[in-house]
């Protein structure tokens, strides 16, 4: 029998000992203070085995230096969330902790790192123990004697504590615990650290939540970039894996090693990943938000200018020369009051010589104005998250456009390096044009439609057996909205509140009567004689055909979509009660960007989905005969079933 064997099973009697006076599925009440809520398995141990095992792991860095020999020293600490030492050997804690450890730099004149270890992640090197959950780890990598102490290096460390032996998983403890940390710097303590910084880990996480590659254990994009470097090469696929292409790759369906990936928003939506929102060097002033809702049918809005240290500055209004809005010495920001429209327009200039640093048009919209607004930005924006618009190259582009060959001149003139693409291919210019930023437009996310919004202004004649009567205005972001502009324009009912089953939506565009500024719609529809308590009225439409690029050989059409609302009315009785909201539709966004369905009629799944998806509506009318019985598509058994995809094991 191995010491390990040994070890292993004095530690699991001993668990069971510490189990045996108590019940082994109480709550332990200490969990929350390491982090762990009712949603982790943590929580259902006993504080006896909570305490013995003292689950996960925090990995600090206590130092780092590159000695006279020139192989890197680490000094670094293993403690559990409650900050108790860890025994890296896993003999006097449980679980063994693996500590790995890769260096690379980014060389003078380049933005991409280059890893120090043949094998991608230092090994050979020597841990040694210095007590109370201390160590430290000699490197076996040598740095070359004329390495670059001017560079930015980056250190990134991955420590993994391993609870998958059996005999753990039968005390209901089982997998593993993550820690990554990253540390950027230069060697002669000259300037700032300047790391690859595009795409923050926050940001990924939108939809990960958390990242975790390789087994789970590489969970920072910065410790990604570690291995996944323009060094990383297949031979086999003829692809590089550097993480730019790579990710791309894998998020547009196009990565030969996998096969059923379906990215949950559109590919060219680049602000997904690229979290935007704070100025960076290559555009120092930035609009928050942009664009900026005007919900009053004035067609005007408000936003914040905010801009980096630049030196001393101006922001003017509509030209280089136009009306000042700011003036600063270093970075700031101001607001604007409800007075930009769709053209205002902000100069940043220097002061003095009035050369133009950037411009910036915000846009309206009237999205955001009735639920939770489309293509929100969510997780942190990156030091470096307008690069995407500023360094295009073949290895990216190609990953997505996988029709274009650069060498061959397929689909694309010939290519033979990055330098020139951007000659063609700006940072911003013209939407659905040849600028990065155009080229990647979002087509509801274009400045040039006006939008359709919808607020209630009154529901009368709302009785049991009823035909309920909707007093609203209507608009776009430039003011009043004909109904004769729209294509579709329908209003739903649906109830009781305390859960849907009763359902019916009437079209709208052929009942409206005018009522001064506002507009009114009598549903054909009546409320179930029967009704009790709170209802609600939805509404959905569009603008069919709106034309894009007017004039140019670019031109084509698109509908412009409403965002749905819904609106609760008390059918009996004084108090009006909302339908309870169980998932809030930023979630779905988070991952979606847009979520729109059925014909990008419907978008907001905190209440607007629900309507029709109740607890009676089954897929009868859609099922193909002879495909077996109706099922239902209650929105809660829908979702889930359509998340669990190809692991669902239930039919």
């Amino acid at each position: 029998m191995t010491f390990t064997s040994i070890r292993t099973g004095a530690l699991i009697f001993l668990a069971l000992c510490l189990v045996a006076g108590s019940s082994a599925f109480a709550k332990s009440e200490k969990a929350a203070d390491y982090g762990y809520t009712s949603a982790d398995q943590e929580s259902y141990m006993t504080d006896a085995l909570f305490f013995f095992f003292r689950p996960g792991l925090d990995f600090e860095l206590i130092s780092f230096e590159i000695p006279n020999d020139l192989q890197p020293l680490v000094t670094f600490s293993l403690k559990d969330p409650g900050g108790l030492p860890l025994d890296m050997n896993g003999v006097l804690t449980p679980g063994p902790i693996d500590v790995r450890f890769m260096l690379s730099y980014i060389p003078a004149g380049s933005e991409n790192k280059i890893n120090y270890h043949a094998r991608l992640r230092d090994r050979g090197g020597e841990y040694t123990d210095l007590g109370n959950g201390v160590y430290s780890y000699k490197f076996a990598t040598v740095l070359p004697a004329d390495y670059e102490v001017d560079a930015t290096h980056t250190l990134a460390s991955v420590a993994t504590r391993d609870f998958r032996d059996e005999d753990f998983e039968n005390l209901g403890l089982e997998g593993r615990y993550y820690d990554n940390d990253v540390y950027n710097f230069i060697p002669s303590g000259e300037g700032e650290p300047m790391p690859r910084d595009i795409v923050s880990t926050t940001t990924c996480n939108r939809c990960h939540d958390p990242l975790g590659e390789h087994g789970g254990r590489y969970q920072e994009v910065q410790v990604c970039q570690q291995c996944h470097n323009p060094s990383l090469y297949n031979e086999e696929f003829e692809l590089s894996y550097a993480f730019a292409p790579m990710i791309h790759r894998v998020h547009a369906g196009t990565e030969p090693q996998l096969d059923g990936i379906h990215y949950p928003a559109v590919i060219n939506d680049c602000q997904v990943c690229h979290t935007g929102g704070t100025p960076t060097e290559d555009f120092p002033m930035v609009a928050n938000p942009a664009p900026a809702a005007s919900c009053d049918s004035t067609g005007r809005s408000m936003t914040e200018l905010s801009w980096g240290d630049a030196g001393n500055i101006e922001v003017r209004i509509d030209a280089p020369d136009g009306a000042l809005f700011a003036a600063s010495a270093t970075e700031g920001s101001q607001a604007t009051g409800n007075w930009i429209d769709d053209s205002t327009s902000f100069y940043l200039v220097r002061a003095g010589s009035g050369d133009l640093l950037q411009s910036i048009t915000p846009h309206t919209t009237v999205f955001g104005c009735v639920d939770n607004a489309p293509g929100a930005a969510y997780g942190d924006a990156a030091a470096l998250h307008t690069n995407w618009m500023t360094r295009p190259s073949r290895d990216v582009c190609g990953a997505c456009h996988v029709d274009i060959d650069f060498e061959l001149g397929v689909g694309h003139p010939v290519m033979t390096d990055d330098e020139s693409c951007s000659i063609c291919h700006r940072a911003t210019g013209d939407e659905f044009g040849f600028s990065v930023a155009g080229a990647h437009t979002v087509d509801y996310q274009s400045a040039q439609l006006g939008g359709v919004l919808v607020q209630v202004v009154d529901i009368a004649n709302i009785g049991p057996g009823k035909r309920p009567i909707v007093t609203f205005s209507l608009a776009n972001k430039w003011g009043p909205l004909p109904p004769s502009y729209l294509g579709r324009l329908r209003f739903s009912l649906s109830g009781p509140n305390d859960d849907f089953s009763f359902y019916a939506q009437d079209d709208a565009l052929d009942a409206l009567q005018p009522d001064g500024a506002n507009w009114k719609f009598q549903f054909e529809t009546p409320l179930p004689s029967d009704a009790m308590g709170s209802y609600s009225i939805g509404v959905e439409g569009r603008i069919n055909g709106w034309v894009i690029n007017e004039g140019k050989p670019s031109e084509f059409t698109m509908n412009d979509q409403m965002q749905n609302f819904v609106e609760p009315f008390a059918v009996t009785g004084d108090s009006i009660m909302s339908r309870r909201v169980v998932v809030d539709d930023a979630k779905c966004e988070s991952c979606h960007a847009n979520l729109s369905l059925h014909g990008s009629n419907r978008h907001n799944a905190s209440e607007y989905c629900q309507t029709c998806h109740n607890p009676s509506l089954t897929d009868e009318d859609v099922r193909i005969e002879g495909t077996g019985e109706p099922e239902s598509v209650d929105f809660r058994y829908m979702i889930h079933k359509i998340h669990r995809g190809a692991e669902l094991e239930n039919g």
